[in-house]
């Protein structure tokens, strides 16, 4: 009984709403529930498609921007991870075991779950292509690959990791004012490796370190090098300029195919939101100046809080709903129905497995990291 005791004390604790900490910035959380909300529309539209009358409907969203989710997560990371990296000493220990805590343990779970289904049923992949033991072996190791891993959204856990141990290695061996050179530096090369591709007819496999998604993460150290001075130019100069880059990037870029970027996809999206996390940075950062300091989480910022949880299950709640709308018959209107039923299932879903999984899983990881760092 004194066990369960201790074990109720902590549970409760660690599923506590977590208050607003000092330093933290909200803008930028929202900003993740921005991106995992647009990944989620398209994902729930491919889905909607599986029903008969929604079988050729492509919305223009869904092909112009909502792909470009991935870009403002790369950005987000890019500028928080400097930012938490230049609070204090650098201890190495505990850096990477945040990391590992907040990342690895529900990765493992549910790729681990799709290895399952796999082992059973080699279709069952929920749209990552088939696979071998290599590949599934990677895919719970984090290692890149030049495909989609088993769990086909950790293609962009993959560029994550790189980003990370670039990030370790820096402030371990050097200083963060050094990350701005070096990430300037792996983006020229990034290009260069793009034109030897394009233009050269030389093509070679880099594990994700020349990706041209790296200059978005280059983009985001590069928000955090400048956002106190750039409080001097107000909210809307960045904002606008963050309107006319997302249009010019709506209209002129293309999705393109995995490991096959375009430059100007990659600089648009990428130099878009960062201006909008320029703005929404200035904003928090007038209200905090005029007395309006933020005491509760709105919804916004807990979806951002729960947003990689939503991005790791999203995929398996969609599928159940992508097998039941192969048989089901809805009208037109009945169609829009059962598509938003599936958007806030999947949302709900993500949000219990942050609250009831995650949060427990972090708070343990801070003991541990605490008593080990």
């Amino acid at each position: 009984m004194t066990v369960l005791r201790q074990f109720a004390g902590f549970y409760s604790k660690a599923i506590a709403p977590w208050a607003v900490a000092k330093g933290e910035l909200l803008s930028v959380q929202r900003l993740r529930g921005l991106a995992v909300l647009m990944v989620l529309v398209v994902h729930v539209e491919d889905i909607g498609r599986k029903l008969p009358v929604m079988a050729d409907f492509h919305s223009t969203y869904a092909m112009r921007v909502g792909y470009s989710a991935p870009d403002l997560f790369f950005v987000i990371s890019g500028f928080i991870m400097t930012y938490v990296s230049a609070g204090g000493t650098f201890q190495p220990k505990r850096w990477v075991l945040s990391r590992v805590f907040r990342i690895v343990p529900l990765y493992v779970l549910f790729t681990g779950l799709v290895v399952l289904m796999w082992l059973y049923s080699p279709s069952m992949t929920m749209g990552s292509g088939s696979h071998d033991w290599a590949s599934a072996l990677k895919s719970m190791l984090m290692l890149p690959q030049a495909g989609l891993p088993i769990l086909f959204v950790g293609w962009t856990l993959e560029h994550e990791i790189v980003f990370y141990t670039i990030v370790f290695l820096v402030m371990r061996f050097s200083t963060l004012n050094a990350l701005p050179w070096v990430m300037v530096t792996l983006s020229v090369l990034a290009l260069a490796k793009w034109a030897l591709r394009v233009y050269g007819g030389i093509d070679f496999w880099d594990y994700h370190l020349f990706s041209l998604f790296i200059i978005q993460f280059t983009i985001g150290v590069g928000v955090f090098k400048i956002y106190e001075r750039a409080r001097a130019w107000g909210f809307w100069p960045p904002f606008v300029a963050g309107c006319v880059l997302l249009l010019l990037a709506s209209i002129f870029a293309d999705s393109g195919q995995l490991n096959r970027e375009q430059p100007v996809r990659v600089l648009s999206f990428g130099l878009a939101y960062g201006a909008f996390m320029l703005a929404g940075l200035t904003l928090e950062w007038q209200s905090r100046t005029n007395g309006h300091v933020p005491t509760r989480r709105d919804w916004m910022v807990q979806i951002g809080d729960a947003s990689y949880a939503i991005y790791l299950t999203h995929p398996f709640v969609l599928a159940s709903f992508g097998r039941l709308f192969k048989v089901v018959s809805v009208t037109p209107f009945g169609a829009v129905g059962v598509v938003i039923l599936a958007g806030l299932t999947t949302i709900g879903v993500g949000y219990a497995v942050h609250v009831l999984l995650e949060k427990p899983v972090i708070e343990i990881g801070k003991r541990i990291t605490r008593a080990i760092a």
